[in-house]
């Protein structure tokens, strides 16, 4: 191709005058000084890339094969491509948003762990089956199971109340929770429950759609809503002026329809001694008078309760090698039984009370088993 231009130019030359060759060198002179002068005013930039290639023809045949070499999809050449400059490390990748997590200080995991492990907060089951098999630093571990008392949003708003200096998430919290110490849910049904307690909360079951305010509160909220300070002795003995209205503003006054009719349960005590749980059905005006009624009651019974709670676990810190804390409950009456016994004597076997202790000194912990001939427990 370029030896057939330079013949025909050549013959086109060789028919020329001499002065139109003339006129066409100094044509050329004049291009080339135009070509050089451009050249001598191009921007740095373009001259100071550099290339692997020698000459731009041989870089173009090299990008031809390797654009020829790639699939017809265009999806599939963005991929390959994009992991070509990957490997090569040419390409900056976009950097994803990480999130910041603020790790907890061993103080506040220690907090955490001796809240929940607290006897006012989780209770520890009594069967010698009710253990539960937990890994620590790779080593399997034994413990006795305890039951959360309360839910675990209500032991979270509890938790930040005692400790409002610390900074944790619902979810950190929970998280935190012991393996051995299992929700309130998993509680079985032969756990007791505190009359008082469980009265309250099947009455405001039964008026959470009824009154305003009620329908996801629960026991700590709802000692809250009608007191002014659930700390204050004043305030839960019902001898407070600023807490005497506090229940007519904050349910009697807020009853959608006082006429509506519900049902609502109850334990009780039968003339033959037994708990029972009663059904009553009536307006909701009824059943809120049945829960002022017990309000006074339970408002005692949660201040002394929690004053005991404290005061025990005060005791418990400061305990030392010459003065203990013993806790002694009634366990069971066991039945004496004889390896080979005739049939009559199953009737008339022979009972041990038996009672369980526990002792705490500052240096170790000692469970005890107390033995007892007297079952009259009066």
């Amino acid at each position: 191709m370029k030896e057939k231009d330079r013949k025909r130019k050549q013959t086109a030359r060789s028919k020329m005058t001499l002065l139109q060759l003339t006129e066409l060198r100094l044509r050329q002179k004049a291009n080339l000084q135009r070509f050089r002068a451009k050249k001598n005013t191009d921007p740095p930039c373009s001259t100071t890339q550099t290339s692997s290639f020698s000459t731009k023809q041989t870089k173009a045949k090299a990008l031809k094969k390797v654009i020829n070499a790639l699939p017809a999809s265009k999806d599939k050449q963005v991929e390959l491509i994009k992991q070509v400059a990957k490997d090569l490390n040419i390409l900056k990748l976009e950097k994803k948003h990480e999130r910041n997590y603020q790790s907890l200080s061993t103080t506040v995991k220690n907090e955490v762990y001796e809240f929940y492990c607290r006897d006012d907060i989780s209770y520890q089951a009594p069967g010698k089956r009710d253990t539960i098999t937990i890994k620590e630093n790779g080593n399997k571990k034994t413990m006795q199971k305890k039951y959360l008392l309360y839910t675990l949003r209500e032991l979270y708003e509890l938790f930040m109340t005692e400790n409002p200096n610390i900074t944790i998430s619902l979810s950190s919290f929970q998280n935190l929770r012991p393996a051995y110490i299992l929700y309130k849910s998993s509680i079985p049904h032969n756990v007791c429950v505190c009359i008082y307690h469980e009265n309250i909360a099947l009455l405001l079951k039964s008026l959470n759609k009824h009154v305003q305010g009620l329908d996801t509160i629960d026991l700590n909220s709802f000692v809250k809503l009608i007191v002014c300070n659930d700390q204050n002795e004043t305030c839960m003995f019902h001898k407070c002026a600023v807490c005497a209205d506090k229940f007519k503003n904050e349910i009697q006054n807020k009853i959608i329809n006082t006429k509506s009719l519900i049902q609502w349960t109850l334990w009780s005590t039968s003339s033959q001694g037994r708990a029972v749980k009663i059904d009553y059905e009536g307006s909701v005006a009824e059943c809120v008078n049945v829960l002022s009624d017990k309000i006074e009651h339970f408002l005692f019974h949660v201040f002394i309760k929690r004053q005991q709670s404290c005061f025990f676990e005060t005791i418990k810190i400061n305990t030392t090698n010459k003065k203990c804390l013993m806790q002694v409950d009634y366990s069971e009456n066991y039945a004496i039984t004889e390896q080979n016994e005739i049939q009559s004597a199953h009737w008339s076997r022979k009972q041990l009370s038996l009672f369980t202790a526990h002792i705490w000194a500052n240096s170790t912990t000692y469970p005890l088993v107390i033995v007892s001939n007297n079952i009259s427990h009066d």
